[in-house]
């Protein structure tokens, strides 16, 4: 509370002193007149003087409040508040003049701390049965004072209502002293919205993350606790060494060691936790809860450097065993019986060190200890009888013999601290965690797809993509792409009849789909994995591993040309690698988009786009640190295929810490290119009525600052995939843009197995889209399905990507991409290709035709 009042102190002084002359002035303003003369100069008489002599109410009132505000100036806020008490006893005073001054007075209440001598005071206004709402405010916060929290909290909610029935604004203190007064009777529920209401409304304040935090933490939802304190450790809330080691405990506690010991890892490093005895063996701790023998023992030797210790050493010994590192285990367990453990257990295990060594002396030296011990006796005299057989020795030597160093694998560590924070799953996914997770069989595919097949073969094995071999008879590239597998039909087609029987297939959004429309279906094919890349970008891919880094969620250094996180840790790195997919190194495509509505006819346009792919380019990689750019975009809209309606020229950034992405833009009937502000997230796409937002154009593009990533794991689902014949002509626009959802007639839908990435708003970044779900294709990191929810966690729009590999130029990328509105009933398709020229792509092109001045000296107009 000492901040409130000081803050409450600050504000009434501002307002008594920039209030006191404007209204006195405004309540002669009626009464002016010009005089014949000048009069004579008179004695001016201090305040003063003049209250001890006026003797009307409403002079009086005005002297008063100048007193007052002279008072608080000087800091006497006990002065102030006398002078405005009296100012009020006169009731002179305009309406709006005396609400003023009431408020004034309950903020000097709250600033003097004079709680013994107000609350009477304060009381009484409460008992005259028309108290203020500062005055409900002010004698709350007194009780808080004095810790008489249950007369508090109904001041408080009192106030806070008739504030909001005059619908006046409800001052964030007010709030934030509610929330601390039911916290501190043990109202943890009630509190809970108040300090959400309150990080909505100002994200900035520390306190009020970790009084959220806390309501978590006492509440047992210690999965909620971790998040709050991971968004305050990203604001910088995280101020001590308590506040971090409380963050990785919780993470601890919620099931997630792996990240927690990353995060404990980086807090060390960054210097903000010291290593201590203390933390270097929370950390072994951490990591041996994670499976992870390597780099617990590295946080052992840490420990036991700092402050060596018996436990510590059985510890490290145990590992050793684990790992059969069985001379390193017997030196830690005899530093551990030097140092006190003189246990049977302890000797029990030296002895099967020793005997792992084929050092029979040595070990029967050490059960003969462990026989000494009563636990112990039964187990060590057999294997003393044993050992003393004469078979032992030979069986020892013959397993030692056998095996074989323990190569380990470098580890990459996750962390709760950066913009991209790896989840429990993401956790779970990687090969080597030893979490019980399912470990990719039969390894990685070069960008980093599982290559094997799934468990009962319904996903094949990866092959390498569509050879040439496989091209239709008679294609050749650069021609309008033909469907190679256009003899198949489908193995089934799920339909509202025999929907719950595929319902784990799908994603919530298909489900909605058929939910929606009785007659929507999806037929199934046979699944083919006919994505593949160029060479280069293999090879690229496996060097950006461990090469490759965010700087932030928006900033990505070290990539080159690849996939930029062929094993990614987190949601982020996902996204990146969607976001950097090669799709050639220069296209130049016509396409045609139209919104259809339940009843009426689809309202075409025609977009042109025009890139220059700077990252991913073959040709002529570039590099991220000596330039800052993803790609040069140009795209312009019309109703035919040759008009120019509206022209944007873009710049993508790959690092938007140093230099964020560049628009400009050529308005319809204007001859001149104008540089806007960076666009994206919510704001509407040309031509889509509003259905499809900035940032889910490629159905995701731009920053990921508004959205917390998480990286949830992996999912078999139908997914649309090798849709040629929706491109290849079969098909005319009309016939496809069918009302209420797209003709499923020329789809195709496969089991494949997807990445699932959950972005949920930040706090204080607002988005129309509260909670997204990302399913990534894992041959090729296109985003084909997206569920975006409303702010009430209802699916309000779902974007379904139709795949299309590029087989003639060694990529993949969805076409067309459909917005579904699932409340107005309207959808919106987007890159639709049947009726247009194909694209061309490997266009020669330069830096010098992106530049805004060259854009608009060939096509304004």
């Amino acid at each position: 509370m000492m901040g409130l009042r000081a803050a409450t102190f600050g504000l009434a002084v501002a307002t008594l002193g920039s209030l006191a002359w404007p209204l006195h002035a405004q309540q002669y303003r009626s009464e002016t007149r010009e005089l014949e003369s000048v009069p004579p100069a008179v004695e001016q008489k201090s305040a003063q003087e003049l209250l001890r002599t006026t003797t009307d109410p409403y002079a009086k009132s005005l002297l008063l409040r100048d007193l007052a505000a002279q008072a608080a100036a000087s800091g006497d806020t006990a002065a102030a508040a006398r002078y405005i008490e009296q100012a009020l006893a006169q009731k002179a005073l305009s309406g709006l003049a005396e609400q003023q001054l009431r408020e004034q007075l309950s903020q000097l209440y709250l600033a003097s701390g004079d709680y013994q001598k107000l609350i009477p005071q304060l009381e009484a206004q409460v008992k005259s049965g028309k108290p203020t709402v500062e005055t409900l405010i002010a004698l709350g916060s007194a009780y808080i004072e004095q810790k008489r929290y249950g007369e508090a909290i109904p001041l408080l909610q009192r106030g806070m209502r008739e504030a909001a029935a005059q619908q006046r604004r409800i001052d964030p203190s007010w709030r934030r002293a509610l929330a601390a007064a039911l916290l501190a009777s043990g109202r943890e529920r009630e509190a809970l919205p108040e300090l959400e209401q309150l990080l909505n409304e100002d994200p900035t304040q520390r306190d009020d993350w970790m009084r959220l935090a806390a309501i978590h933490i006492k509440t047992g939802d210690k999965s909620r606790a971790a998040a709050v304190l991971e968004i305050a450790a990203r604001l910088g809330f995280l101020a001590d060494v308590t506040d971090r080691m409380r963050l990785v405990t919780l993470t601890a506690q919620i099931g997630a060691p792996f990240e927690a010991a990353s995060t404990l890892t980086e807090f060390i490093e960054r210097k903000q936790v010291p290593l201590t005895g203390e933390s270097a063996t929370l950390l072994a701790s951490l990591w041996i809860a994670a499976r992870e023998s390597q780099l617990a023992l590295a946080a052992l030797d840490d420990a036991i450097r700092l402050a060596p210790s018996a436990r510590l050493y059985q510890q490290r010994a145990q590992l050793h065993m684990d790992r059969e590192e069985y001379a390193q285990a017997a030196r830690a367990l005899t530093a551990a019986i030097e140092l006190g453990a003189n246990d049977g257990a302890t000797w029990m295990t030296l002895g099967m060190a020793r005997y792992q060594q084929a050092d029979i002396d040595a070990a029967l030296q050490a059960f003969r200890q462990a026989k000494s011990h009563a636990a112990s006796r039964k187990l060590a005299s057999d294997w003393i009888a044993y050992l003393e057989s004469g078979r032992a020795r030979e069986q020892a030597m013959a397993a030692a013999a056998q095996r074989r160093v323990r190569d380990d694998e470098a580890i990459q560590l996750g962390s709760l601290l950066g913009d991209a924070p790896l989840s429990v799953s993401a956790a779970a996914a990687r090969a080597d965690t030893g979490s019980g997770a399912a470990a990719p069989r039969g390894g990685l595919t070069p960008i980093g797809a599982e290559a094997q097949a799934n468990a009962d073969g319904s996903i094949p094995p990866w092959t390498g993509g569509l050879t040439r071999a496989q091209w239709p008879p008679g294609f050749a590239p650069g021609e309008r792409l033909r469907d190679p597998f256009a003899g198949e039909r489908p193995l089934f087609t799920i339909t509202k009849d025999n929907l719950a029987r595929h319902r784990e297939r799908l994603s919530r959004g298909h489900q909605a789909l058929f939910a929606r429309y009785p007659n929507y279906k999806m037929p199934v094919y046979a699944t083919r994995r006919s994505v593949g890349y160029p060479q280069e970008i293999y090879e690229a891919s496996q060097a950006n591993i461990g090469r490759a880094k965010l700087l932030g969620p928006d900033a990505l250094s070290g990539a080159k040309l690849g996939v930029p996180f062929p094993k990614p840790q987190s949601g982020v790195e996902v996204m990146w690698n969607h976001r950097t997919r090669y799709r050639g190194d220069s296209v130049e495509a016509q396409t045609t988009q139209a919104v259809v509505a339940p009843r009426g006819s689809p309202q075409y346009l025609k977009q042109t786009e025009r890139v220059w792919f700077r990252y991913g380019n073959i040709k002529d990689p570039i590099d991220l640190s000596q330039q800052n750019i993803l790609l040069y975009y140009l795209t312009w809209f019309g109703k035919t295929r040759n008009e120019i309606d509206f022209l944007a020229l873009v710049h993508e950034s790959a690092n938007s810490l140093e230099n964020p992405r560049n628009i400009w833009v050529l308005p319809p009937g204007i001859p001149r290119l104008f540089r806007v502000p960076p666009v994206g997230y919510d704001q509407p796409f040309v031509g889509s009525e509003g259905l499809m937002f900035i940032d889910m154009i490629d159905m995701y593009n731009g920053a990921f600052d508004r959205y917390v990533w998480k990286l949830v794991g992996k999912q078999e689902l139908y997914i649309p995939y090798n849709g040629f014949r929706i491109g290849d002509g079969s098909y005319t626009y009309e016939r496809l843009l069918t009302p209420h959802h797209f003709n499923q007639d020329a789809t195709r839908y496969e089991l494949h197995r997807v990445w699932v990435v959950e972005a949920t708003e930040r706090q204080g970044r607002r988005h129309s889209f509260g909670k997204r779900t990302f399913y990534v294709d894992e041959d090729s990191w296109n985003v084909v399905l997206v569920e975006n929810e409303d702010h009430s966690g209802q699916l309000w729009r779902f974007q379904e990507g139709h795949l299309l590999p590029f087989y003639d130029q060694g990529f993949a990328n969805t076409a067309p991409t459909l917005v579904y509105d699932l409340k107005d009933g309207r959808y919106f398709a987007n890159r639709l290709m049947a009726e247009d020229r194909p694209p061309e792509y490997g266009l020669p092109m330069r830096d010098a035709e992106f530049v805004p001045a060259a854009v608009r000296g060939r096509y304004a107009r």
